[in-house]
């Protein structure tokens, strides 16, 4: 076995629990009621995109030689250190979703019964959902070494969530109001705030 192999099966380890936790979180969010959703198209779109840089073109990297010619040889020290970094995401997206529990949901919406979150990862940061994802991007680019795969996971990414943040900040004004501004105040968006 090659090491590329071995960086192939982590990553499919680490890409199934990534998977095992949004499965288990998004069973329990089934049933509750939405009372507003934003973006409509536009955020299924993004949410489409999102898919296939994260998951479809990984998936071909992993299982085919197809992306061989855009490799980029990083030392194992890099890939290694995307490891680490990956399991670092998966902690922080088990935390988040269960910090946020009912309130999750992957597009733009206010579910009934909805909660302003400001425990947990919710503390310091008022996005660490996203702060996970930058760092599991950044992770699968380490771990692939390869063109394809990181600008695959990282342009949709980027284009998704310099889209979907002032809409989801106005939407949270919007429902939580001056509790929603104190809170911006006290967090950093994606960056703990001390």
């Amino acid at each position: 076995m090659t090491q590329e192999h071995v960086y192939k099966i982590t990553f499919g380890i680490l890409f199934l629990i990534f998977m095992l936790i949004r499965i288990y979180y998004a069973k329990n969010i089934k049933g509750n009621v939405k009372l507003r959703t934003e973006g409509g198209k536009r955020e299924k779109f993004l949410v489409f995109l999102v898919s296939i840089g994260m998951m479809i073109i990984p998936m071909i990297w992993m299982f085919s030689g197809l992306f061989r010619t855009t490799d980029i040889g990083l030392p194992n020290y890099a890939r290694t250190a995307g490891v680490i970094a990956a399991v670092l995401s998966l902690w922080l997206f088990y935390e988040v979703h269960r910090t946020l529990g009912k309130n999750w949901s992957p597009i733009l919406e206010i579910r009934e019964g909805h909660t302003l979150t400001k425990e947990g990862p919710y503390k310091r940061i008022r996005h660490p959902m996203y702060t996970q994802i930058w760092i599991w991007v950044i992770a699968q680019f380490l771990i692939s070494s390869n063109w394809t795969v990181s600008l695959g996971g990282l342009v949709p990414w980027a284009l998704l969530y310099f889209i979907r943040v002032p809409y989801e900040e106005k939407m949270m004004e919007e429902e939580f109001g001056e509790e929603y501004l104190k809170y911006m105040k006290e967090t950093g968006r994606i960056l703990p705030k001390f």
